[in-house]
């Protein structure tokens, strides 16, 4: 899963999904500022996914918007525990409907 972060929150050597004019996916290294007041991110080993295109790096203006990816492991690992509690409670009391 995906969820939008702000550039301030970015760590380097971290890999974002970036939305621009195609879909993108990068590691950023880091900001770059040009003579204009504009920034840009520098990312290195970047997947184009709209073209099926790899590049060494490329640089993204601010206005994109970029994503990092959370992982949905922990609450998956706590749902299939909770319902092996369940079942292992349901077989003592005898009641099919219970829920701890």
């Amino acid at each position: 899963m995906f969820q939008p972060v702000e550039i301030s929150d970015m760590n380097l050597r971290k890999k974002y999904k970036i939305f621009g004019v195609c879909k993108y996916y990068g590691t950023y290294t880091g900001i770059m500022f040009a003579d204009s007041p504009t920034k840009y991110l520098i990312f290195v080993n970047v997947y184009n996914e709209t073209n099926d295109v790899h590049v060494p790096s490329k640089l993204f203006i601010s206005t994109c918007n970029f994503y990092q990816f959370v992982s949905q492991k922990s609450r998956i690992q706590s749902d299939m525990e909770m319902r092996a509690v369940n079942l292992v409670v349901r077989r003592i009391v005898g009641d099919d409907h219970f829920t701890w």
